[in-house]
């Protein structure tokens, strides 16, 4: 079990100013400092940029009490003028727990636009409509007889940041999310902050709780996290970049599955520079 005064320790520790890394200057291009998924849960405004692309290959482990998962995921996204990105996504799911049999098979499909329609002075604000299908696996209880599905939703967040003295990001996000089958609709809000380090690095921090509408909690976790070019050097001339990421996540205070939860991110990201 994760001790919370090691977890709020660690999220001071990595948002302090270390002296003796190399930062770049005051007079180069602001450094990227974005609190984004991932390895992050909350997102930030950031788009690709015209014909720009991103792939990122995202693994997650997640433990919580005697239940063991992971999330295998593929999200691609592509920009649409400067403002503009559209996403897909789709998961490949593992879960186990005592008492239920072992479960596997592809998530739901996930569908998203989002529109950066305030983009001034360091501040930038994003709309990111996205749909969820209802294709995900069916769940089973501990006889192994088939379970309703999560089902189709709507989810419907608004994404701010706000760049602040040139290395440092705080960053807030609120979401709605509309269950078309009605078994439940959710609110997400999270806090969130970033500090770029070295020029090709930033350390991440948030506080992220999934709510009812009527605001009662239903987990919220506290997440470090890293994400960093990969071999800049190379690709210093290319429209390429190589990138990496990688988080933790614990939750804090009650659970609705009334057990503490656990969780690993990591992964890479291939990136295409936008056209000119």
């Amino acid at each position: 079990m994760f001790n919370r005064a090691v977890f709020v320790m660690v999220v001071i520790a990595l948002l302090m100013s270390v002296r003796g890394v190399a930062i770049a200057s005051e007079e180069e291009d602001a450094p990227e400092s974005a609190v984004s998924s991932p390895p992050m849960e909350m997102d930030d405004p950031g788009t690709p940029g015209k014909q720009g692309i991103e792939v990122n290959l995202v693994g997650t482990l997640l433990r919580a009490g005697s239940g063991r998962g992971s999330e295998t995921l593929l999200d691609a996204n592509f920009g649409i003028g400067d403002r503009i990105q559209l996403k897909l996504e789709r998961p490949y799911l593992t879960q186990w727990a005592r008492g239920l049999p072992y479960q596997e098979g592809l998530g739901a499909t996930e569908l998203g636009v989002k529109w950066r329609f305030i983009d001034h002075n360091g501040l930038e604000v994003a709309a990111y409509p996205q749909y969820e299908f209802n294709d995900g696996p069916t769940p089973r209880d501990e006889d192994g007889n088939p379970e309703d599905k999560a089902g189709s939703a709507f989810l419907i967040p608004l994404l701010l940041s706000k760049t602040l003295n040139h290395f440092y990001t705080l960053a807030a996000n609120v979401a709605y999310r509309r269950n078309l089958e009605n078994l439940g609709d959710d609110l997400n809000v999270a806090l969130g902050a970033g500090r770029s380090v070295g020029g090709h690095g930033r350390v991440l921090a948030e506080v992220f709780s999934e709510r009812t509408t009527h605001f009662k909690n239903r987990q919220t976790d506290v997440r470090v996290g890293w994400a960093g070019t990969m071999f800049p050097g190379w690709f210093a001339h290319s429209q390429l970049e190589l990138g990496e990421f990688a988080s933790l996540g614990h939750s804090i205070g009650a659970t609705e599955a009334g057990e503490p939860s656990t969780s690993m991110t990591f992964g890479v990201s291939f990136v295409k520079a936008p056209k000119e």
